[in-house]
């Protein structure tokens, strides 16, 4: 099978696509063909090896966490999949999904609703779950909460945007200029431009938050938040930031320290793979009340190399929109028919 290469921790000079050997899922397992893979964040971070913590993981030989695709065979003990079955999914840190196949856990997919097509289902493992259990940690987001989102343009902020909303919360975005409208869209009640407005003013002059998402990597929210509130950080900080070492501090370092004294809240967070969450979401997909926000769209497995470079490259710049996706086994089967 063809797969994305990556020859060590750095950019583009160490991707490349090649010949691999198929691989073949042991106990508890299934082999799924993929349709379509999105890029997130944490394929850039496994990409550069920055911040240098996320070394600790190891380097993966085929990247790619999130992918839709097809079932192609199962191992023993697998009791909800059948070959056949579409089904959205992520291979999660052991990466893998940027290849014309991807071998995960049972426990790593989901059905693909019909109604979904192969690129919004690809989007929605890594990110929609991020968003998702962000908004539940510590206190769950409730009705009337008002809550902020950092980052409501990208992949992560443009779901939880979305969901808080549908938790019944007043949701203010912060995002740059050219996306005010695409955020409110999603149903922002209050969108911040970043580029000319000031978080601390409108904070000031409408409320302070009962959570904040912070999906950039922006130290500093604490002053935000009301009493009892809590700031929970889903992305790390860009590593040519300056203020890498006090976030991560604050991040890591505030539930047992600063917040001992104080009812405002800096929560560790970590996403993890859940059955029922990731069939939440693509229930919600099904019924039209999520929406993926696809920014950029590719076709073919060549593409993904500059696309996952390129990421890395915009990411610290802010001007990520939404998710890119990769169309991969859809455009090859209509070649073929073709």
């Amino acid at each position: 099978m063809q797969a994305v290469y990556q020859g060590g921790w750095g950019g583009r000079e160490q991707l490349s696509v090649r010949e691999v050997a198929r691989p073949s899922p042991g106990k508890g397992s299934v082999l799924v063909r993929v349709k379509a893979v999105s890029i997130n964040a944490g394929d850039h971070h496994l990409l550069t090896g920055r911040p240098y913590v996320i070394r600790c993981i190891g380097r993966p030989d085929i990247p790619g966490l999130d992918f839709s695709g097809v079932v192609e065979s199962v191992g023993t003990g697998v009791e909800r999949m059948a070959v056949g079955d579409d089904v959205l999914g992520t291979a999660d840190i052991a990466c893998g999904a940027f290849a014309e196949y991807v071998c995960v856990k049972e426990t790593n997919v989901v059905h693909k609703p019909k109604g979904v097509d192969w690129e919004a289902a690809a989007t929605v493992a890594t990110a929609g779950e991020t968003a998702l259990q962000a908004l539940r940690t510590g206190r769950a987001v409730t009705e009337g909460d008002r809550v902020l989102i950092n980052g409501a343009s990208g992949g992560v902020g443009s779901f939880a945007v979305q969901l808080a909303k549908s938790m019944g919360a007043h949701v203010t975005g912060v995002c740059s200029t050219d996306n005010i409208e695409l955020v409110r869209s999603l149903g922002a009640d209050e969108v911040v431009d970043y580029k000319t407005e000031s978080v601390d003013s409108m904070a000031a002059a409408n409320g302070k938050y009962d959570k904040i998402i912070d999906a950039v990597g922006r130290p500093g929210w604490r002053q935000l938040l009301k009493p009892g509130g809590a700031v929970v950080a889903v992305s790390l900080p860009h590593p040519e930031w300056e203020c890498v070492p006090f976030t991560l501090c604050e991040i890591v370092c505030s539930p047992w320290c600063c917040c001992c004294l104080s009812s405002k809240k800096s929560l560790p967070f970590m996403q993890s793979v859940k059955v029922a969450d990731m069939q939440e979401l693509a229930g919600m997909l099904s019924e039209g009340s999520l929406r993926a926000v696809l920014g950029r769209r590719l076709v073919g497995i060549g593409e993904i190399p500059d696309a996952l470079a390129g990421h890395s490259t915009t990411l610290g710049q802010g001007h990520c929109v939404g998710k890119t996706v990769v169309s991969i086994g859809v455009t090859q089967e209509k070649m073929q028919r073709e």
